[in-house]
């Protein structure tokens, strides 16, 4: 697959056709060689069923002949950084969902999304790079500023990681009312933390240190 994509350079950066209808192409031509690379490395998508040796189906969306697409700059640029976080390549990540924000489609769960890769690369890098907590703090920010519309958006109340993320970093940071804060909000909303004491159950620990401290 590298290989393939490699010889995709050898004759200059041909506009792939899902980046031209996606009105990407300036920022694709801005784009160094070996940035290219990744954007097409980290393009390739599950298709439906297997093949005859019993994989699963995998074709790369930049390789596809397209002339329209229900899917958005942010969606596309958005699933590019999950994958590109996946493979633990941060930096380009980073990148790429921040081009996603630049491409916002009007859509509140795009960019709730957009949001919550932002909020994992950031915290999966929070004991190598100084600035990563603060970066993350501020995208649970923004995404808890979203949730109401998110929420009205999506039809009922999911859960919403931005608020047990940013609970225990304020927590770990013994900022305990700003945590509280954050756990009011969570269950003014009925958002949940996945945990069997919910935010409540939470509260009750955070009051506890409070005390103890």
């Amino acid at each position: 697959m590298f290989d393939k994509i490699t010889e995709l350079f050898q004759s200059g950066p041909d506009v792939p056709d899902l980046i031209a209808v996606l009105d990407l192409e300036e920022w694709y031509l801005s784009l160094g060689d070996g940035q290219r690379e990744k954007l097409h490395q980290y393009s390739t998508s599950v298709g439906i069923g297997v093949t005859s040796s019993g994989d699963v189906n995998e074709f790369n969306m930049l390789e596809q002949s397209v002339s329209s697409t229900s899917q958005t700059a942010q969606k596309y640029l958005q699933n590019v950084g999950q994958t590109a976080a996946t493979e633990k390549d941060y930096e380009f990540a980073e990148q790429v969902l921040h081009v996603a924000l630049e491409f916002e489609d009007g859509s509140a769960s795009s960019t709730h999304f957009t949001y919550n890769e932002l909020i994992d690369v950031y915290y999966k890098q929070r004991d190598e790079r100084g600035d990563a907590i603060e970066r993350c703090i501020e995208y649970c920010k923004r995404d808890i500023e979203l949730a109401d519309d998110f929420i009205d958006e999506f039809g009922e109340v999911p859960r919403i990681p931005s608020f047990k993320r940013l609970a225990i970093i304020y927590e770990k940071q013994d900022r305990y009312e700003e945590a509280l804060d954050i756990c009011d909000r969570a269950l003014e909303i009925g958002t949940t933390d996945g945990t069997k004491g919910g935010f409540e159950g939470r509260k009750e620990r955070i009051r506890k240190k409070m005390k103890d401290g």
